[in-house]
């Protein structure tokens, strides 16, 4: 991946090739193939796999399946306890986004709960209804292309655990020929059935990303969101000094849904270190101080009350330590919030329409940091 985005591979290439491979899918085909893992959302991020610069306050959970033409896949929940959901189609070749639905337009039934159904059928009346990945070509089986990844994000769980409380329910129609449609209600994956994929996809770093102010960044060509909007910095460790980012907060809820800042590391599989959500950040005067701290740099993190820290590495890491790439995150900022990132043009500055929003970086001493 050579831009900032939000999530990781999904099946493992080993297994999606033995899947197709196979003679044309005359039902619904659920991956990855192994039939312990015929379940409900194997695969979540950044839980037990932390690759392509995953936020720590999100849960990237998966479902990978192939569908026919007369089948589909219906995903029945209530809306999670949480700052923001939404459900995404890609197909898996190109991890481009097909079609989403998000709590705000989703439409819920009296009761509250909602059922999102994923089909190659266009159906734009119903705003509930995803497009599946494009169907095999006549007389041809299955390809990469014709995989739909589907993909529920559940960001800042406010109750125990990532999800925000129950998953939705998968339930598989599978076309039996001149038996009909069959259902298949999927049971939810747990213990060891939720495991990332066999082989860790091949990511690229980004490149081209300056060292000492942020640029708005595209989405990435790996699963994107249209919700979501990007800041960058690749910023080099100087263990002399203490690498602070400063601006004025957006008002969580009103101005955006969520922002967070993210230290993560520019090399593949392009892990993530440390994240603070806007829930986490000390705030004075409405401005945050964040720091992004080396192994040993402060002692005492609690005599430099209004600083929120970042670690910049593991502990176990030795130097010399990796650059630092930050990235800052909108969630569905406000179309009135003249200062959010949507309104940087691809490319630009922060400070070129943000404002006192756009986040500054700094080199500073220990003890200037306290004098904060």
């Amino acid at each position: 991946m050579s831009r900032p985005l939000l999530a990781a591979a999904v099946a493992a290439g080993s297994v999606v090739m033995g899947l197709l491979t196979a003679p044309a899918v005359q039902s619904v085909g659920v991956l990855p193939a192994d039939a312990d893992r015929r379940c409900a959302w194997p695969i979540v991020y950044p839980k037990g796999a932390n690759y392509a610069w995953p936020d720590t306050n999100a849960a990237y959970i998966n479902q990978a399946v192939v569908i026919g033409p007369k089948e589909k896949v219906v995903i029945t929940g209530r809306d999670p306890k949480a700052r923001y959901w939404s459900i995404t189609t890609y197909n898996y070749e190109d991890r481009e986004v097909i079609d989403q639905v998000n709590d705000v337009t989703v439409k819920r039934a009296k009761g509250g709960s909602w059922t999102v159904t994923v089909s190659p059928k266009q159906n734009a009346k119903d705003p509930n209804s995803l497009q599946a990945a494009p169907l095999p070509a006549a007389g041809q089986s299955p390809s990469f292309k014709n995989v739909t990844i589907i993909m529920y994000r559940v960001y800042l769980s406010e109750v125990a655990g990532y999800t925000g409380g129950p998953l939705p329910t998968v339930t598989l129609h599978h076309d039996n020929g001149a038996q009909g449609i069959r259902t298949e209600r999927l049971k939810p994956c747990a213990g060891k059935q939720i495991r990332p994929p066999d082989e860790v996809p091949i990511l690229d770093k980004a490149e081209g990303v300056p060292s000492y102010y942020f640029v708005r960044a595209p989405g990435g060509r790996l699963y994107p969101s249209y919700d979501t909007s990007y800041l960058a910095a690749d910023v080099p460790y100087d263990p002399s000094t203490i690498l602070v980012v400063r601006g004025k907060a957006p008002a969580a809820r009103k101005d955006v849904r969520y922002w967070s800042l993210c230290q993560n590391i520019n090399v593949p599989p392009l892990p993530v270190v440390d994240c603070a959500s806007d829930r986490e950040i000390a705030l004075t005067d409405g401005y945050y101080t964040i720091a992004i701290v080396g192994p040993g740099q402060v002692a005492d993190r609690t005599a430099y009350p209004g600083v929120t820290f970042l670690d910049w590495a593991d502990p176990d890491v030795s130097e010399p330590l990796p650059n630092a790439f930050l990235i800052v995150r909108n969630i569905l900022p406000s179309k009135s919030f003249a200062y959010g990132i949507d309104k940087v043009a691809l490319g630009q500055p922060a400070s070129s329409t943000m404002g006192d929003y756009a986040p500054v970086i700094e080199h500073v001493a220990l003890a200037e940091l306290a004098a904060r």
